[in-house]
């Protein structure tokens, strides 16, 4: 992937964040809960500094440093970590959708746990952004536990009951195909993070085992 490349694409998936964020925004205005509009404000805004702040590290890093991994490779996980994110916050959008449908209002106390969500993916993006080698662990790690979580949630229920109606599984919930489907592809899209991450970690000591041997 080239930098040109590499650079347009992670600008895409920003700027689609903030959108997906100012909608869901929206849709906690239409739900009559400031305290939700400010948190998807607050989240979008953060999906935006984190992001070009991440670009910005990567474009201006040398990469002379032998532990450094190339910029190709961290635009990768860049785009990789924040594709995840848009997944998250559409599957986000989609419980509220549900919510208006089933008449239900978020609690303050779900709005917060479920900050919760985005927080591994949002710390991989960060460490990329520092081409930290934890970046490419981080990455291993947050695209797979979503998955994992997520499916655990949505096919067998809460084992702590903090998460208001979806504390019981998407069988019980008789939830629609849509919300299937964004489930499926939220787990698949996180196995494929994960999948990427251990590549690229394959390459870097790769890398480094060839500078050893030289």
């Amino acid at each position: 992937m080239r930098n040109g490349v590499a650079r347009f694409f992670s600008w895409l998936l920003i700027v689609l964040l903030f959108a997906t964020e100012v909608f869901a925004a929206y849709l906690m205005w239409l739900d009559k809960s400031p305290f939700g509009t400010v948190v998807h404000g607050l989240i979008g805004i953060a999906f935006v500094l984190l992001g070009i702040l991440a670009m910005h590290n990567i474009n201006k890093t040398s990469f002379l440093d032998k532990k450094a991994f190339s910029r190709r490779n961290a635009y990768i996980l860049l785009i990789s970590n924040l594709f995840m994110l848009l997944i998250i916050s559409l599957h986000d959008c989609d419980h509220m959708r549900q919510a208006m449908g089933w008449n239900y209002h978020f609690t303050v106390l779900l709005l917060l746990v479920n900050i919760i969500v985005y927080l591994p993916n949002l710390i991989s993006v960060y460490l990329v952004g520092k081409q930290r080698f934890s970046g490419i662990i981080a990455s291993i790690v947050s695209g797979p536990l979503i998955a994992v979580a997520f499916l655990k949630l949505h096919l067998m229920g809460s084992w702590i009951p903090v998460w208001g109606p979806w504390n019981r599984s998407f069988f019980a919930l008789k939830v629609d195909q849509l919300s299937w489907w964004i489930l499926v592809i939220t787990a698949v899209v996180g196995i494929i993070v994960g999948m990427i991450a251990i590549y690229l970690l394959g390459k870097v000591n790769s890398r480094k085992t060839n500078q050893i041997n030289f």
